[in-house]
């Protein structure tokens, strides 16, 4: 992998997920040198949401609480790259390059985004 990539994984896997180590960068100025700048992640979350609540809207029993956290792990293991049978460790690992505490609390992220 790009010399840039394996450093920031390097960072994030290395990193304390306890909220009690005040190291990272607490602003997008900070982080501005971490950031592709090019992907524009606050408009994606802002439509992400508002397609959310716009279906909630439209009928109260299809919100993302009633997803398949199955097939929303099947849909990050896709996005992804990962063998669909990868396992526990492997799945944690990639999760935590991705910032998440371990692959369980990505799928519950990707609610809101499947």
């Amino acid at each position: 992998m790009p010399q840039r990539e394996a450093l920031l994984r390097i960072v994030v896997r290395s990193a304390r997920l306890d909220g009690a180590w005040d190291v990272w960068p607490a602003s997008l100025a900070e982080a501005e040198t971490l950031l592709d700048t090019s992907v524009q992640t606050g408009e994606e979350v802002a439509a992400a949401y508002r397609i959310d609540t716009a279906v909630a809207a439209d009928n109260p029993q299809h919100t993302t609480a009633h997803l398949d956290p199955e097939r929303l792990a099947q849909h990050l293991l896709t996005t992804w790259g990962l063998d669909h049978r990868a396992d526990v460790a492997t799945r944690d690992a990639a999760a935590r390059d991705r910032a998440f505490r371990d692959f369980a609390g990505a799928v519950e992220v990707d609610r809101a985004f499947y």
